[in-house]
């Protein structure tokens, strides 16, 4: 069976730090039986792994430090149980946004576009007129996209990942 936890672990939060981590925090109700407070997290809100284990103190909060959290949305939820029944927090989502999901250089750019991305991306690249000019699809990694049969000139370079629902548009200059 299980049930939200309105009771044994409540008002969860997510702080982020420098360094990138994520403070997971909670409060307990004093004198509740738990033995052990699981921390799950999910890129999706649906599919959640546990990623700590907290042994109770008995006393009025939890917390725990995700050094490695996802790059882009992340959902975080507190998971105990009370002998056979298992209680669930509220979730709740954070986002991580930055320079380290997604990069692409040199620019100016002459004749290769590296691309370093942590998820698959799909690049568009448009003219002055608004003409895409060139569409393709990357994996996850370093990768290299050949512009050499771009004009000299300015384009603007969409970059979108889906698996976090991120966008990056910036100017592009083509040598």
């Amino acid at each position: 069976m299980k049930d939200s936890l309105p009771v044994l672990a409540s008002h969860l939060s997510v702080t982020l730090k420098e360094g990138g981590k994520a403070i997971v925090r909670w409060e307990c109700v004093d004198g509740a039986d738990e033995s052990f407070f699981a921390v799950e997290r999910s890129n999706n809100g649906i599919d959640f792994s546990v990623i700590g284990i907290i042994k109770s103190a008995g006393g009025v909060w939890g917390e725990f430090s995700d050094d490695s959290p996802f790059r882009g949305r992340s959902y975080y939820r507190i998971r105990s149980s009370c002998g056979q029944r298992v209680f669930y927090s509220e979730t709740v989502q954070t986002v991580i946004s930055g320079d380290v999901s997604c990069k692409f250089y040199p620019n100016p750019v002459d004749k290769a576009l590296i691309v370093r991305t942590e998820f698959d991306v799909d690049i568009v690249i448009v003219d002055k007129y608004g003409k895409p000019v060139l569409n393709t699809h990357l994996s996850a990694g370093l990768r290299v996209v050949d512009v050499s049969t771009l004009n000299p000139g300015l384009y603007i370079i969409t970059l979108y990942q889906k698996e976090i629902n991120r966008q990056i548009t910036e100017k592009l200059i083509k040598k």
